[in-house]
């Protein structure tokens, strides 16, 4: 292969990876970093010590709560844009005796997390409640600043408000923390016996549910994924003129252990591939790409040895060796 020839390849090289870089930063980044369509994942959130109004007996009672998340993608009604999932929410005794169960389906926009109105949305059948706001997961690339976020028991969006950093197992998070003083919870409550409220008399009693809750997210912000929560809930069902009231529940729920690992690993997941389409690849393919230019301009700046002879030989010794 000539010097030419070389120096061409050399420099046509160079200016494909140095073209790379906006291309990665603009295009390939854009289309390969989304959420996924397909999602089946299951985590558990343990409350110790718990009060709750024990539905068998009718009596208030102190023990472990688990509180199941279930969340399966429809990735047939899933796009290039958003993705669809199913999310179950169930709280439960430690011998299974269930207190209390939601569920919900959703889109979502697979770079940002937020909500987003179709496909067959509900909340507990209800088609009608229109959720806004982050579901599973933050943006990639989270930020220092407050998020709404959609409460599955309030029915409403409120504010998660950061909170700023901490280490979670070795890993830098950024904690966002919802605060909701106590207020009315949509839905309908059975009515209960009137001792139970502290009344006197017989007979039963209507009573409203009414929610005080402190909710703290520790997200994983390259990834935008929430790697641990903690659930502080005080629930307390009331008469209309509060004459009446008793606890219905009043926990705090923490991510187990095990599954805490499992959220940081996925994260690290996604950190590696996010700094590798981010900075791996645009600062290694923008060195070789300039060195290969800066090699292309060596070669062809540089005299061939039998060029430089040429050159060093008078033209009369020339024509006399001839």
């Amino acid at each position: 292969m000539s010097r030419r020839t070389l120096s061409l390849l050399l420099a046509g090289a160079g200016a494909f990876l140095l073209t790379l870089i906006p291309l990665m930063r603009i295009f390939v980044h854009d289309q390969v970093l989304k959420t996924p369509l397909e999602q089946q994942s299951m985590t558990r959130s343990v409350a110790e010590s718990a009060a709750y109004l024990d539905p068998a007996t009718m009596r208030p009672k102190v023990g472990t709560l688990v509180q199941t998340r279930w969340l399966i993608g429809d990735v047939l009604a899933g796009d290039d844009e958003r993705a669809v999932w199913g999310e179950s929410l169930s709280l439960a005794t430690e011998d299974d005796e269930r207190l209390d169960y939601h569920e919900r389906r959703l889109a979502f926009d697979r770079r940002s997390g937020a909500i987003i109105s179709c496909c067959g949305e509900y909340l507990d059948e209800d088609t009608k409640i229109k959720q806004t706001g982050q579901a599973f997961r933050w943006p990639f690339h989270a930020e220092r600043r407050d998020y709404p976020f959609f409460d599955l028991r309030l029915r409403r969006p409120v504010t998660a408000v950061y909170s700023g950093v901490e280490i979670v197992r070795g890993v830098e998070t950024y904690r966002y923390v919802q605060r909701t003083p106590r207020q009315l919870v949509p839905g309908e409550v059975a009515p209960l016996p009137r001792h139970l409220a502290g009344l006197t008399g017989d007979g039963d009693i209507g009573l409203a549910r009414y929610a005080e809750i402190q909710r703290t997210f520790w997200i994983e912000p390259v990834s935008g994924l929430p790697v641990k929560t903690e659930d502080r809930i005080r629930e307390t069902l009331s008469t209309a003129d509060g004459t009446g009231r008793l606890t219905a529940l009043d926990a705090v729920f923490r991510t187990s252990g095990a599954d805490v690992v499992a959220g940081l690993d996925a994260a690290a997941g996604y950190r590696r591939w996010i700094i590798a389409l981010e900075t791996g690849v645009p600062v290694g393919g923008g060195l070789l790409g300039a060195g290969c230019v800066i090699a292309a301009l060596w070669l062809a700046r540089r005299r061939s040895p039998a060029a430089q002879d040429e050159e060093q030989v008078p033209g009369d010794q020339l024509a006399d060796a001839r």
